[in-house]
């Protein structure tokens, strides 16, 4: 009966020591130093207003008026934007670039996403777009009221 019990006690202790042996390896396999450094792109973006007076006049079924809005990117990584007009009258409608798409509001609110992307290795880094306000009939006649255009700019990947 001893001599069974020694044999079992052996073996238990034998494959316990071949386990660990196996996880020890590969433990050791996988360890590994290195030295190196990273080179950060650099992000730089701006956004230039360029319209003389920063008014605009429109009228309930009138003519239109238009802001220019100028990007400019000198990242090394592509730059995604988006354009954010708040603050707006009820029936204010805005379209983007002259494309005849005017988008209508949400709250005030109206989100151009994306507007465009600068990549980094563009010849030419600055985007320019044109709003274009108009006033759908069933809007009140407003004066002096302040609108907010901002952009969002990320990164692209």
């Amino acid at each position: 009966m001893k001599n069974k019990i020694v044999k079992t006690i052996t073996l238990v202790i034998g494959l316990t020591l071949i386990f660990y042996a196996v996880h020890t390896y590969a433990l050791l396999r996988s360890n590994s130093n290195s030295n190196g450094s990273i080179k950060t792109a650099r992000w730089s973006v701006t956004r230039n207003q360029s319209q003389s007076g920063d008014s605009i006049e429109i009228m309930p079924g009138g003519a239109t008026d238009s802001y220019t809005l100028t990007v400019q990117s000198d990242s090394e990584v592509d730059v995604i934007y988006s354009i954010i007009i708040s603050n707006l009258p009820a029936g204010v409608e805005v379209d983007l670039d002259n494309s005849g798409n005017y988008r209508t509001q949400s709250t005030g609110t109206i989100r151009i996403s994306p507007a465009g992307t600068i990549n980094y290795n563009d010849s030419v880094k600055t985007k320019t777009h044109t709003l274009t306000f108009r006033a759908t009939n069933a809007a009140n006649p407003i004066t002096n009221q302040e609108i907010d255009i901002d952009v969002e700019f990320k990164q692209g990947l």
